[in-house]
């Protein structure tokens, strides 16, 4: 009857599957058309067999709860069906929401007759403690049943909300993880075959209780925010709110017990053991090479018997696998050498040297199994053909075991196919009896092999699990309404330490023979994103010794996966695991250094340590640049590298021999490496500033694939930007890419790079024809000024003056500038190539020169005036900027103006439904106050100081040009004398860069003035000193004198400049400059103020 029981709800579980697939679009999935009574009497006898017959009929027990587990995977309504109890509900409670509440007792050991199917699944959950040690197949299979019902939350509400009501539950729910606390390191060593089975049940086990929990954070995120979005949009009455409010209440109650458990494994050592106990892989390739071994000892053996014509009671399929293994091992050169010594050695008189052979062959690989190697030679090269051979492959099966329910296929050798095939039992009457110990070696080997296997897979499941629910519960801490404290980092720290060591010794026994390896793959991928997670909890504060050991690892993961195929499954999921380990560490080791944390004797050798572990990186970086699923972030990790810990001289000879420049540069005209062509750009850039590189650039074919890559752009835009493809829903606000600035810089940086050498002229000569000529509409559009409003009465055509522009347009205008500027140097193939278009840049330079000059707004000026333009953060870091308060604290010039120009665009509030506060608190704000001044703010003044820097130097350039010229011929030639700005603009200019420097200077006059701030003043002084060259190349040219008003409001401003100047050493070289140009322009005026 029991027989007939198990055969039932195995093909019931089956029928479960094939209805779901048969009707793909049936919702719902209708209950077999069985009536009430039939699905009452599939109930009682369900509970009947979980109650009463699970503890002598194991197998009808497992039976049945597959059947469960198929029901809610497949056919959810027919399980609730089961389970919605129509009778007995006298022993349930209930709360005012109409949830059935199950009676405390059911977590007792004592079964009542009354009791439900919700009341037998949590007796097993009660008893998880014992199940776990004792059982842990039946446990598992209980943990499958529960698992699948928080896979569909939907159908299964009122079940899980029965089964959660108990404080009690997560509680003995997680009891069986505190087991992994008591474990050894390594749990599987001299375990017998039945201990590592039951162990791999366990890991199971663990894995199954940490999926539901992670299912239930996720569940409680969705229905928390669920319910946040509908108070945020109905317009409810007082009483549905409190409803509302008072539901959340017991659903907060429900994941108390959750919350807590969750606390308390932070809080002492349950999670760091579980982090560190599922870190070490069980996977053992020596193992598998010692299977093998036996398995060619084993065939040799064969041989020789077969060679007699003694085939015994083998199999006819053994037979001839063992017939085809001998021809194609004796047509090997290494046979035929040992032939060929044999004969020539007079061995057996030259007869049966086949035979010969083999048994040499065989007394080798027997030492081999015993430990004993086998020197280089015939006999290395016939053995090692036994091991490649695909004779085991034939007796490899997929397991079908419920050990690995619903997940991947897991293949194991069929010992009992081999032993069948062997037909060992008859062996005791025949000549095969003396090969028993061979065959039950070979048998042995191939289970110690199933036995680590099943192990190795089950942690390796319980690995992944733990990944996902410490993803969620980083996740869900992070939030304020379901947060249930963040792991310690000091636990985290010693964890990553301890993954490194193993990630380490799995990388070791990685094997170039594939079907050794797949399987270790796959756990060093998890080990590999489990390290990367917890990397990212950390944030900034991982020391330079565990960055260094992060990068040691990693390094020494790809230099070995870049022997194997790409081809090969899993091998470039790993390798991308790797890379962005490579690339959390570098980037922690920049944030670390920059932070003055290398200052101290060990941070300097620690910081040592990270430069030579980047310098052995290179050349794997290089290599993994050719996959193209691999380039981008190769290519990122090495410019970050390049830029942080190496000086040239150290890593372009590396770079120089490894990299394949040509492909990279290549792929700029690649459409399918559209959205990646920026970085591309900014590693080229790096490159460009090393005079070889610049060299290589050449030589890799830069100028024609970049002129390729502007005419695929799309013409008749205002500037070239690439816009990686975003979601309008999404909550991130992705960053465009403007690659015009880029590319610029990249040619800027090579002619700079290159110098005064012949191959430097020629690539000026087409950059100026190229630019200047075919993208010209792009450089004026660059140089266009915007209209500065006036401060009329008229506010609503004032507020139509706005110009709308971004800091990512001021930063291509920069580099726009510098490129002038570089080319400005060069003059012969500049007067040659520029003379229709050299007045035209020269005008739109001064014309973007005054809009900046009218910048100026001193301390004490009402601040209420019309913003002159509007630059809203538009980019992540630029949000990130305008939360931060000012570090720059200037009231005077563009730093007074920005923050009119810098607030948020009321238009964001639509991209994201998360920053609706943070727009609805700003324009409030607005409406109160003046406008905040912010990092932001400061940070768009400060790029159009460096605006008006590079604006000045071209026009002095210019003006330098002109005058060695006029030296030249001895006269100046009007006519053709260069366009230079008013004396008004330059006066503009400086009185706003003076007031900002005094400024700055009495406000750290007794503390040290930061280096933000030094650089400030240093740029603000030299724009003060290139305005007044101007100014004195004016005055000569045209013959005009400084009028008194000037002269005197010029002298107060200096003198109140000299006192604040005073103190501060970083001033020097930059104050001798401007003493020497004030000496020009305001002749005796430094010797009247005793400035001398």
């Amino acid at each position: 009857m029991q027989t007939i029981q198990v055969g039932a709800a195995r093909v019931l579980s089956m029928l479960f599957v094939i209805a779901d697939y048969s009707q793909p679009y049936v919702l719902g999935n209708a209950c077999f058309g069985l009536d009430d009574k039939q699905i009452t009497d599939f109930r009682h006898s369900v509970k009947s067999i979980l109650c009463e017959q699970s503890q002598w009929n194991k197998d009808l027990f497992a039976a049945t709860f597959k059947l469960l587990t198929s029901a809610a995977l497949y056919q959810p309504a027919f399980l609730v069906a089961v389970i919605a109890a129509r009778e007995n509900t006298n022993v349930q409670l209930s709360n005012d929401d109409g949830v059935k509440q199950p009676n405390e007792a059911a977590f007792g050991l004592i079964w009542s007759k009354e009791v439900n199917l919700i009341d037998a699944l949590l007796q097993y959950v009660g008893r998880s403690e014992d199940l776990i040690k004792s059982n842990p197949h039946m446990l598992l299979n209980v943990l499958n049943c529960l698992k699948a019902l928080w896979q569909g939350p939907g159908q299964f509400t009122n079940i899980l909300d029965r089964l959660k009501s108990s404080e009690k539950f997560w509680r003995l729910m997680s009891s069986s993880i505190l087991l992994i606390a008591s474990m050894q390191d390594n749990p599987s060593d001299n375990l017998i075959d039945t201990e590592i089975v039951s162990l791999a049940y366990r890991y199971q086990c663990q894995s199954a209780v940490l999926q539901i929990m992670a299912y239930e954070m996720f569940l409680q995120k969705k229905l928390l925010h669920s319910e946040s979005l509908v108070k945020q949009t109905s317009e409810s009455s007082k009483n549905r709110i409190e409803k509302a409010d008072s539901t959340e209440k017991t659903k907060d109650a429900g994941l108390g017990g959750l919350k807590d458990i969750l606390s308390t494994w932070c809080e002492n050592s349950v999670l760091g053991n579980l982090i560190k106990s599922y870190a070490s892989c069980e996977y053992d390739n020596d193992m598998y090479l010692r299977a093998k071994t036996a398995a060619g000892l084993f065939a040799v053996h064969v041989m020789r018997k077969l060679e007699s014509g003694d085939t015994g009671s083998l199999s006819v399929s053994l037979i001839k696998e063992i017939n085809i293994l001998s021809k194609k091992l004796s047509d090997l050169p290494a046979f035929f050498e040992l032939l060929a010594q044999y004969t020539q050695h007079g061995y057996s008189d030259g007869k049966e040297l086949k035979s010969l052979i083999l048994s040499d062959l065989y007394y080798h690989l027997q030492g081999e199994l015993e430990g004993r190697k086998i020197d280089a030679g015939p006999f290395k090269e016939l053995s090692q053909y036994l091991l490649d051979s695909k004779f085991l492959q034939t007796y490899r099966r997929k397991y079908d075991g419920n050990l690995f329910a619903q997940a991947k296929d897991v293949y194991l050798f069929d010992s009992t196919r081999l032993r069948a095939d062997l037909g060992s039992d008859m062996w005791d009457y025949s000549e095969w009896r003396t090969s028993k110990e061979v065959a039950e070696t070979l048998l042995l080997c191939l289970q110690d092999a199933n036995s680590m296997v099943l192990l190795a897979s089950s942690k390796l499941s319980a690995l992944k699990a733990l990944i996902t629910f410490l993803s969620l519960y980083k996740e869900d801490s992070t939030e304020k309404e379901t947060a249930v404290g963040k792991i310690p980092e000091q636990l985290i720290l010693s964890c990553i330490d301890h993954i490194c060591h193993c990630l380490q010794i799995t990388i070791e026994s990685l094997a170039p023979i594939l079907d050794d390896s797949e399987d270790l793959l796959d756990f060093l991928a998890a080990q590999a994103e489990l390290l990367l997670h917890l990397i990212r909890s950390v944030h900034k504060r991982l020391s330079l010794c565990s960055c260094v050991l992060v990068l040691r690892t990693s390094g020494s993961g790809l230099k070995v996966l870049s022997g194997f195929r790409s081809s090969v499954t899993g091998v470039g999921a790993t390798m991308k695991l790797l890379l962005m380990l490579l690339l959390s560490s570098v980037k922690l080791s920049c944030t670390n250094s920059l932070q003055g944390g290398a200052r101290d004797k060990e941070s300097v050798e620690a910081f040592a340590e990270v430069s030579n572990a980047s310098l052995g990186l290179l050349p794997i970086l290089c290599d993994c640049i050719e996959p193209a699923e691999y380039c981008i972030l190769s290519l990122t990790i090495i410019d970050l590298i390049l830029k942080s810990f190496l000086t040239p001289n150290t890593w372009f000879p590396i770079i120089q021999k490894y990299l394949q420049l040509q492909p990279v540069v290549q792929k700029l005209q690649n459409k399918n490496y559209l959205a990646s062509i920026p970085m591309i750009l900014k590693f080229l850039l790096t490159l460009a500033h090393v005079k070889g590189g610049a060299e290589m650039l050449l030589t890799a074919g830069f100028f024609p694939t970049l002129r390729v890559f502007f005419a695929d752009l799309s013409d008749g835009e205002p500037f070239s930007v690439i816009q990686s493809e975003s979601n309008l829903f999404s909550d991130k606000v992705e960053k465009p890419q403007h690659v015009w600035g880029l590319s610029l810089a990249v040619v800027t940086a090579m002619i700079h790079s290159l110098g005064d050498s012949s191959s430097c002229t020629d690539i000026v000569d087409y950059v100026i024809t190229y630019f200047f000529s075919e993208k010209a509409y792009l450089i004026s559009y660059y140089l266009s000024a915007p209209d500065f409003p006036s401060d009329g009465r008229d506010k609503k055509r004032a507020r139509a003056q706005k110009t709308q522009t971004s800091l990512s347009a001021f930063k291509e205008t920069e580099h726009t500038l510098m490129l002038l500027c570089v080319l400005a140097k060069h003059r012969n193939s500049w007067i040659k190539a520029m003379k229709e278009m050299d007045s035209q840049l020269r005008e739109r330079s001064i014309h973007l020169l005054a809009f900046i000059s009218r910048g100026t707004q001193k301390l004490g000026e009402s601040p209420s005036r019309v913003a002159p333009l509007l630059c809203h953060p538009m980019l992540k870091e630029e949000f990130e900027w305008y939360k931060k308060s000012s570090f720059i604290n200037s009231r005077n010039g563009w730093f007074a103006l920005s923050p009119l120009c810098c607030g948020l665009d009321p238009k964001f509030s639509a991209v994201s439904s998360r920053t609706t506060s943070l727009v609805i608190k700003d324009q409030a704000y607005a409406n109160t106050g003046p406008a905040p001044q912010t990092f932001f703010s400061d940070t768009m003044a400060i790029q159009i100081y460096r605006l008006a820097f590079l604006l000045l130097k071209f026009l002095c350039l210019q003006a330098e040009g002109a005058a060695r010229r006029a030296e030249d011929v001895g006269f100046v030639d009007l006519a053709h004398f260069p366009e230079l700005p008013m004396p008004d603009i330059l006066h503009g200019l400086q009185d706003q860069a003076i007031a900002i420097v005094t400024e700055l200077c009495e406000a750290n006059k007794l503390k040290p003035v930061p280096s933000e701030i030094q650089g400030v003043c240093i740029l603000l002084l030299q724009i003060t000193d290139m305005a007044l060259y101007l100014e004195f190349c004016v005055s000569q040219i045209c013959g005009i004198r400084p009028v008194l008003g000037r002269v005197e409001d010029f002298s107060k401003e200096l003198k109140l400049l000299m006192r604040g100047m005073e103190g501060h050493a970083f001033f020097k070289v930059s104050l001798k400059s401007l003493k020497q140009i004030i000496s020009f322009v305001y002749p005796g005026l430094l010797q009247t103020e005793g400035f001398l």
